[in-house]
């Protein structure tokens, strides 16, 4: 049988040194990098109770079977229960000829590897809200960066002023030394790279590069190309598919769905759980998008339907 080593023209022993990253470096990848794949090699049962998202279940004991699924073209991370999963599915990807891929440890080691460098303050931002808290109340004080996330790489951020006691236990804490930062275990994955500012109103904010929903520029067509291009098409490559914006009419937006897209039995989620909900959020003049490929021809779907 045909096995991906035949190809492989590695001659040196696997280091994982080249590929095992930090949790920073491993959020930080993940938030700037255009076309990139995460992968969950825990069980079905504990990817289903949490996992970072947008990543894709693959249990490490299929993984070896299942490489010939992998993307050749962006970069592959991943994350296991352990580090001797992540570490032997590192090493069976190179042992097969690839080349862009990490891993982090473990997915407790994501969370659990945040501290003060995720988070970078303005000296104004800082001196407003040492100025805020009151040092008299007896209580610990800080801010709460609250992750309002709308898809797996993209979030609204706000900020509000907490009391230790008042905010949950399952929150993270990151100690500024001055004041502690709270956010929950659900907005860690947006939070590496937030930066905490004053705007030009004098208000307290947050922004993430990348990840930020920042208000579109250009006509209707630009800012839903726009969507499309940095949000859907990166979501639905890992599948092999492609959208594409056909017309613009009356406030309706008719796209194409290409590649595995094409005649997939889960094409109504995608286009109302995801596609429509990305494009109507970011471009409020759409009233309807509508899916207008010819599914029948599909060559390749990545889900196919089952026959009636």
């Amino acid at each position: 049988m045909f096995k991906f080593t035949d190809i492989s023209d590695k001659d040196n022993e696997f280091d994982p040194q080249e590929h095992l990253l930090s949790p920073k470096k491993f959020f930080e990848l993940r938030r700037t990098t255009k076309k990139v794949f995460v992968f969950d090699l825990r069980s079905a049962e504990e990817f289903e109770k949490s996992h970072l998202p947008g990543a894709h279940n693959l249990p490490y004991q299929h993984f070896e079977d299942s490489i010939y699924q992998m993307p050749f073209t962006g970069d592959i991370m991943l994350y296991g229960d352990n580090q001797t999963e992540s570490f032997s599915a590192a090493e069976i990807l190179y042992d097969n000829g690839f080349d862009t891929f990490y891993f982090i440890e473990s997915y407790e080691s994501l969370l659990a590897g945040v501290d003060d460098s995720f988070v970078q303050i303005s000296t104004e931002a800082e001196n407003y809200i040492l100025e805020q808290l009151d040092s008299s109340s007896g209580k610990t004080q800080g801010i709460e960066i609250i992750v309002d996330s709308k898809t797996d790489r993209k979030a609204n951020y706000s900020i509000q002023f907490v009391d230790y006691s008042d905010t949950a236990s399952e929150k993270i804490l990151i100690d500024l030394k001055k004041f502690i930062v709270f956010v929950s275990k659900e907005g860690v994955p947006y939070i590496e790279g937030t930066e905490i500012e004053i705007n030009e109103d004098g208000e307290l904010t947050a922004f993430n590069p990348n990840m930020s929903i920042t208000k579109l520029s250009g006509s209707v067509e630009e800012q839903i190309q726009h969507v499309l291009d940095e949000e859907v098409n990166p979501m639905v490559a890992s599948h092999g598919g492609v959208v594409s914006l056909l017309e613009v009419k009356d406030n309706n937006a008719y796209l194409e769905f290409g590649g595995g897209c094409q005649g997939c039995g889960m094409i109504d989620v995608t286009l109302k759980q995801g596609v429509e909900v990305m494009i109507r959020e970011q471009v409020p003049e759409i009233e309807a998008i509508y899916d207008i490929t010819d599914h029948a021809e599909g060559d390749n779907p990545y889900y196919q339907p089952s026959a009636k």
